[in-house]
Formats: C-alpha cells, structure tokens, sequence
C-alpha cells in the first residue's frame, strides 16, 4: 500500500515531464491546424486557432485530478510482443484486452483509443452544434495527436531510464522546443476526409517510433560534445541534430488534428455557426489575432474575424491609453479582415489594438521595437 501511494504521487507532481511537448509545443501545433483546414470550413473555423491554442494543455492540466486521464498521452508500444515482432499491435481495444488483459493494457497507456474516443465525441457535438464543447473536445484531439507524434510518448524508453540517458523527455520536449520553437516552419495545404480513423492513428504512431533511436543518439551526440546535458552547447547540439524530424513531427501533428477535426465535422453533416448564439465563443463571438510580425519595426498586420455584419472599429492606443491611431470605423460584412499599423513616429515600447464590435470588445498588446 505505502509503495502504491509512493507511486501516485510520483505521477502526481512528477508526470508533467513525462506528457506532452511541454505548453510551448502543444500551443504551436494547436494553433496552426486550422491552417490546414480545406476552405469550406477554414472560411467558418479560422477564428478557432487561438482557442484550440489556449486549450491545448487542458487535458495536461486534467491528471493532476482525474486518475483515468494519465494512460491517455502516450503508449509503450514496444512492451507489446506483436509489435516487437511485425511492428503492429491488434488496433481494436477489445482485443487486445482479451490477449494481455485490462491491467496491462492500460498500464501500457492507451493514447490511440483516446484519440479516437474524443474525436467521436467531437463529432456529436458538431451535431448538436454545442460550439463551445466542440472547441475545447478539438483543444483535446489536438493534444493527443500531439502526443502521438512526440516519440518518447510512444517508447518504455519514455525517458532514457533503460539507457543511462535519464530526463532525455523534458530536455527535449520542453527545454529544447522552449529555446527553438521560433525556428520551427509550418508548410500548410487542405487535409483529406479520414475513412479509416483507427488505420490512420495507428499509422503516425507506428511511423513516429522510428525516431525514438533518432533522438537518443542525438541526446548521446549532444550530451558527449558539451560534456553536459544543461548548457547552451548541448542544446544547439540537439537542436542541430533533430530539427529536421522535429520540424516534420510538428508540421504532422497539425495537419494530422486538422484532418481528424475536418473527418468529424464532415461526419456530423458539416455545420457552420450562423447566429450570434451559436457562435458566442469565448469571450465573445468575433475574434482578434494576434499582430505578425510581433515585435515590429515600423509595420504589422492586424487580422480579425466576424460571423455577421456588424459595425466595427480598430484603434491602437500607447500605453497610457491614449489613442493614436483609427485603423477602422465602419460596418463590414462577415468575413476575415486584415489591416496594417504603420508606426514610424512613435517611440519603442508597449502598445495596445482594440476591436470593437457591435458594443463588445477584445483586446491585445504588441511590442514596437526601432
């Protein structure tokens, strides 16, 4: 019993090393799925991508309270004998259940099934047009995916625990994608319906193990070269020798959520927000991006999104509040809009943009550099 107890806490204030790609990499490969979304329903879900960004560490943040929800972020694939053997498990739940038995299954993490559990939810949510749980179920689809394309998610090897390579996990997932993650480029084009969702999570994850020796010998490269696993040195070393397969794993984990959000919106008859109601996301029904480039010389881009004609106006105000700038003041159609702020005269430092539609208003902050 005490060892029982030694290891819930372990996975209680210890298991975020082990999940996720850390909130930086969940955030980035949420926010760009939308990206990949086919245009029909790009033109209506666009206004997601900071959403499923916010959201995208939601199901991380769930273990420290829910005992069901850790299995769900990764599988130690490589325990399962059939694998080993041919490189494939039995993909049907049941089956596998009644090979190994529950207990092992589970222990093992169940990650495909709870990709595939949520997408079927987010697809009966679509129906019911519950837009507010569809958003945070997609957040969900997007982080397991997400797990699904971290390497070390799908490994008994999770953490170079059985090669002497001991906190390779958080190193590379968190410290290294923290300090690098700007370098990474996203390539987008339209995701395909997925007639087979079992065949199509299975394949990623059986295609993503094949970097799990990639990255340990880069850990051992790096690691050799600075003569350390902390210092500047070791992480350029790491990010040298992975960020090919680390820019490929990022640019597949969003287009593979994108499809899989498209798959579930298409199965539940493709429905678009059409009434404010319907579309009353959070905080409000419009949205504000956020400015690129961020921080700026002298000019930004400002986008925003509304559902229905509305009335609206854009300032900029300096951080004392003072207005300094109208970029629009007038009634525009539904749509996604895109305007410039050109700032030659002002001084560097902090200001702020302001949509206002119809009385409701959003607001962000941009940072002006000479």
């Amino acid at each position: 019993m005490k060892n029982k107890k030694l290891l819930f806490l372990f996975l209680l204030f210890f298991s975020p090393l082990l999940f996720g790609w850390g909130g930086t990499g969940h955030r980035i490969m949420n926010n760009k799925a939308v990206s990949f979304f086919p245009n029909q329903m790009q033109q209506h879900f666009l206004f997601w991508a900071d959403s499923l960004s916010r959201h995208a560490s939601n199901a991380d943040n769930r273990r420290s309270t829910d005992p069901t929800e850790g299995p769900k972020h990764y599988i130690n694939i490589d325990n399962f004998p059939s694998f080993v053997s041919t490189g494939r498990i039995n993909q049907n739940y049941d089956s596998l259940v009644a090979i190994h038995g529950s207990a092992f299954v589970i222990q093992q993490g169940i990650l495909p099934w709870a990709i595939l559990i949520a997408v079927d939810s987010l697809t009966n949510q679509f129906r019911r047009r519950d837009w507010q749980k569809a958003m945070l179920t997609a957040a969900d689809v997007g982080h397991y995916v997400s797990d699904g394309h971290m390497p070390l998610h799908l490994a008994r090897n999770y953490d170079g625990q059985f090669t002497g390579q001991n906190g390779i996990h958080s190193r590379y997932e968190t410290q290294m994608i923290y300090q690098f993650s700007h370098l990474i480029s996203f390539t987008t084009d339209s995701v395909n319906f997925v007639t087979n969702r079992s065949d199509f999570v299975f394949d990623f994850i059986y295609k993503n193990f094949r970097y799990v020796d990639s990255l340990l010998r880069a850990d051992i490269t790096a690691r050799t070269t600075a003569g350390n696993t902390s210092s500047g040195l070791y992480y350029q070393t790491l990010w040298n020798l992975t960020k090919d397969f680390t820019t490929k794993l990022f640019n597949d984990a969003s287009k593979s959520t994108a499809a899989l959000i498209y798959t579930a919106w298409m199965n539940a008859g493709s429905p678009i927000i059409t009434k404010i109601n319907d579309a009353d996301l959070e905080p409000n029904y419009f949205h504000l991006f956020q400015n690129y480039p961020n921080p700026f010389n002298s000019t930004t881009k400002i986008s925003y999104q509304i559902p229905i004609t509305s009335y609206v106006s854009l300032n900029v105000y300096d951080i004392l509040g003072n207005k300094i700038s109208t970029l629009v003041n007038e009634e525009k159609l539904s749509g996604i809009y895109e305007t410039e702020f050109t700032n030659l005269n002002s001084p560097s430092g902090v200001y702020f943009y302001r949509l206002i539609v119809n009385g409701k208003a959003l607001t962000k902050k941009m940072q002006h550099l000479k």
